[in-house]
């Protein structure tokens, strides 16, 4: 008697797989780079003015994985980050850490 094969369907298409796909792959290569780099830095809010949604680092009015990478490459210290960016930290703390990138990529995770 032939037997039948089992298969699994598996759902990539889903938008909350590729977050989280996202999410690891952002987070693993920065902290691959953060242990192998040394210290990081902060950056503080002085002279930060205007309005910002939260989380919308480049401006464009969508919060987006681009914001968070980003966030990491301020974080990292391979950019600089400017007034106008820091009064988009995720969290308001005045500074762009990791924790605000992994803060946004969790929330659009939940959408």
């Amino acid at each position: 008697m032939p037997t039948k094969k089992h298969t699994q369907s598996r759902s990539w298409s889903t938008p909350v797989t590729y977050v989280m796909l996202g999410l690891f792959a952002v987070v693993s290569s920065f902290t691959v780079g953060i242990k192998t780099a040394g210290e990081v830095h902060t950056v503080g809010s002085i002279g930060a003015t205007g309005l910002r949604t939260s989380g919308d680092i480049d401006g464009n009015g969508i919060v987006e994985v681009r914001d968070a990478i980003q966030i990491l490459e301020i974080a990292r210290g391979y950019s600089v980050a400017t007034p106008d960016e820091l009064l988009a930290d995720p969290n308001s703390d005045g500074h762009l850490t990791i924790d605000d990138a992994i803060r946004i990529l969790n929330d659009l995770s939940i959408r």
